[in-house]
């Protein structure tokens, strides 16, 4: 089942700018920091319009370093997570050794601001951005935006990772931009940002100051995205706009072909991660993944509701029932590769199969 897939969700792409920039770095010996790590700093500052771009080794570290300096910066030791999310966004909070609080999902898949806001004054939000729809963001609370499957989305014009008051990028290869493994943090604070540096290097007090480079004001992380890493980075950013845009076209055409299941809200602008759908049931949606698969479609369950269905949270007693909409969609939804490398054949291709799954749901939002 699923040994030859002629349809990935994985969309790597590797101009020749980056072949370029990787063979100069090697050539060089600069295989860790190095300038090309800055040159993809400035490159994401200048693309997301933030102030500040710190490049770290994966999303996961991009969370982490950014929980860790907001844990710092506000005195909260308590974060709101949805349940429905990716495993690494929870996890980078216990790294940082702090409470979460999980609140339930919006059908949207993204978090329920009014659960999330009982927690204001008391914690830090948590969002993450699902399948390329921007969360919303509670009002009143210091922000961590996780926009690791956003890249590219706006709402009103403004770039998913910008709404909160730090915001967190992943470069995996399933994701708009791919370096490999590689992620960023944005923010528009000066001493966030400082912090987040020093964090990223194990809280050393200096990288530049030898006399300063074995002295650790914090507990911190290796965390720091190598200059091999950032030079590919570097090459992929001169192409960013086409990679987007064409990511982008990919979705309205799979939406349009499958009868424009994913609404956009108003003033928002999708850059998917995949393009999700909705069956009758868990054992239909498995069934259905059977079937894609056979055809070699790849495609995903979505993500679980993390303390009520996942073993490594099984401590928290947070039993099937208490998340009902994030139990509902992980038990009856899957996604579809949705990026920038499929052809128009392939998209009519997956479209014509989906289009045939038994069960499938019609669309609710």
């Amino acid at each position: 089942m699923g040994g030859n897939l002629e349809i990935s969700l994985a969309a790597v792409n590797v101009p020749p700018e980056a072949m370029d920039y990787v063979m100069d770095t090697l050539r060089r010996g600069r295989l860790s920091q190095s300038e090309y790590v800055e040159r993809f700093e400035k490159a994401l500052t200048d693309w997301t319009g933030a102030k500040h771009a710190i490049a770290v080794s994966s999303g996961t570290m991009a969370d982490a370093v950014a929980l860790g300096a907001m844990k710092i910066k506000h005195h909260h030791n308590r974060v709101v997570c949805p349940a429905l999310t990716f495993v690494a966004q929870p996890n980078a909070a216990r790294m940082n050794e702090m409470d979460i609080e999980f609140v339930d999902v919006s059908e949207d898949w993204t978090m329920s601001v009014e659960q999330a806001e009982r927690w204001r004054e008391l914690a830090i939000a948590y969002p993450s951005d699902c399948m390329g729809r921007l969360a919303r963001i509670p009002s009143g609370m210091p922000c961590v935006e996780d926009a690791c499957e956003a890249f590219g989305s706006t709402l009103d014009g403004r770039r998913a990772g910008r709404f909160g008051e730090i915001g967190t990028y992943s470069f995996f290869v399933s994701h708009t931009l791919t370096t490999g493994e590689g992620g960023a943090i944005v923010t528009d604070d000066d001493w966030l940002a400082d912090l987040c540096r020093t964090l990223r290097s194990h809280g050393r007090a200096s990288d530049s100051d030898a006399m300063q480079k074995f002295r650790f004001p914090f507990y911190g992380f290796n965390a720091k995205m190598t200059g091999v890493i950032a030079a590919v980075g570097c090459g992929l950013m001169e192409h960013v706009d086409e990679y987007v845009n064409r990511r982008r076209q990919v979705f309205k055409t799979l939406n349009e072909l499958m009868d424009n299941r994913f609404t956009e809200r108003e003033g928002e602008i999708v850059i998917p991660h995949g393009y999700p759908l909705e069956f009758e049931g868990q054992m239909r949606r498995d069934e259905a993944m059977r079937l894609l698969l056979d055809e070699g479609i790849e495609c995903r369950k979505f993500f679980s509701s993390i303390p009520s269905m996942e073993p490594a949270y099984a401590h928290l007693r947070r039993y099937l029932g208490r998340y009902p909409v994030a139990e509902y969609i992980a038990q009856t939804h899957l996604y579809l590769p949705c990026h920038q490398n499929l052809t128009q054949a392939q998209i009519e291709r997956m479209a014509a199969v989906a289009r045939s799954l038994p069960f499938l749901s019609k669309p609710r939002i």
